[in-house]
């Protein structure tokens, strides 16, 4: 996996002209924008008026070694390739809190027209992106809301609280007859515990179980750990702890393997599922060992991130002053080979997201920042 490219190629692939995908709080009014010089919370400077090959932005992940991350870089890429713009994509080759903030500083010399940031360690970024902020540099967080501090007023990112309540409503739905109006036990592990995305996938589980199957009850979520190999230590202590469960969910990206594995080891007797597009989870819906799982859809988040940046660069279009919107999708075997499809490739994804794109661009669904969840 790189942890940095420069892409500068042609446009992608034809519009897709249908749509599963769920948008799990799409909104119809724009928020009201700001300006695009020094008033605006997240940077900018003069900007607009930029040829492409003099536009210069960076998207920096979490993650190079995990599915989340390189989705999002993929995305920041497509759109670089389709407005002919050189993006930096940058990532830790693990999940490394420190080392993402030398990135940022770092890109903040080079990426003059502006920075996107995917962070899983956002209290650690503050400083440096206040200091960015401050000094007209335009910045954008991603899939995690920025803490007020930073000052960023861009964010595009998921309504974590309705994937979370997808995910589990796909699980009481795939109870037997009855078997929700009884009792029983769910497990929620998170991956990175105190992470506002990863919570509030967790409370929205727990919110659905209550009211759709108040019988269960919900333990957790418990520390399932970020590193695959951890991760999948943690959840075979969980399942020999409450073996007696029937529901394992897990809120992020190494979940679904471990989850996998152990289901297969005792031949499906439990309920289990995640997030996010590695091949494991794939495979594993495909053939039944997880229910299912909720796409976040991070491809399509880093490309409205760098295409807002570059956009804000060549003909000066002011950020959007907020939180905006983007959908999340569950993954079940009647949809998974539809999305497996479309993970070939940059260009099959493109295209799969193209009606999408274009309506979002033409309606932007934003909301208050303030509103992030």
């Amino acid at each position: 996996m790189r942890t940095r490219s420069m892409v500068t190629v042609q446009k992608g692939a034809p519009a897709r002209l249908t749509r599963i995908a769920l948008a799990t709080a799409m909104v119809t009014a724009v928020a009201a924008c700001g300006s695009s010089g020094s008033g605006s919370g997240s940077g900018g400077g003069e900007a607009g008026g930029k040829a492409a090959a003099d536009v210069h932005i960076a998207f920096i992940a979490a993650d190079g070694s995990q599915n989340f991350s390189q989705e999002m870089m993929a995305g920041a890429e497509a759109a670089g390739k389709e407005l002919g713009v050189d993006v930096a994509v940058l990532a830790p080759t693990k999940l490394d809190g420190p080392a993402q903030v030398k990135m940022f500083q770092d890109a903040t010399r080079t990426a003059t027209d502006g920075i996107a940031v995917f962070t899983l360690t956002p209290d650690l970024l503050i400083r440096a992106e206040a200091q960015a902020v401050g000094q007209g540099l335009p910045v954008l967080a991603v899939d995690t809301a920025p803490p007020p501090d930073t000052k960023i007023t861009s964010y595009v990112g998921n309504d974590n609280l309705g994937a979370g309540s997808l995910l589990a409503q796909a699980a009481i739905d795939a109870m037997a007859a009855g078997e929700a109006s009884g009792s029983g036990s769910v497990v929620i592990g998170t991956s990175v515990p105190g992470v506002p995305v990863l919570d509030y996938r967790a409370q929205g589980m727990k919110d659905t179980f209550a009211k759709g199957a108040p019988g269960f009850t919900v333990l957790g979520p418990f520390d399932s750990k970020p590193d695959p190999t951890q991760n999948s230590q943690a959840w075979s202590n969980l399942v020999n702890a409450h073996s007696d469960a029937r529901v394992f969910l897990g809120t992020g990206d190494p979940d679904n393997a471990s989850l996998a594995r152990i289901n297969r080891s005792v031949n499906g007797q439990y309920l289990t599922g995640a997030f996010d597009l590695n091949q494991a989870g794939l495979q594993a819906v495909q053939d039944g060992t997880n229910f299912a799982l909720v796409d976040p859809q991070h491809f399509l988040k880093g490309y409205v991130a760098a295409r807002l940046l570059i956009e804000h660069a060549m003909q000066g279009t002011e950020l959007p002053q907020g939180w905006w919107v983007s959908p999340s999708e569950l993954v079940t075997k009647d949809n998974v080979q539809e999305i497996m499809d479309r993970q070939q490739s940059s260009d099959t994804k493109l295209a799969w997201y193209r009606d999408v794109i274009d309506q979002e661009f033409a309606n932007p669904p934003v909301k208050s920042l303030d509103q992030a969840k």
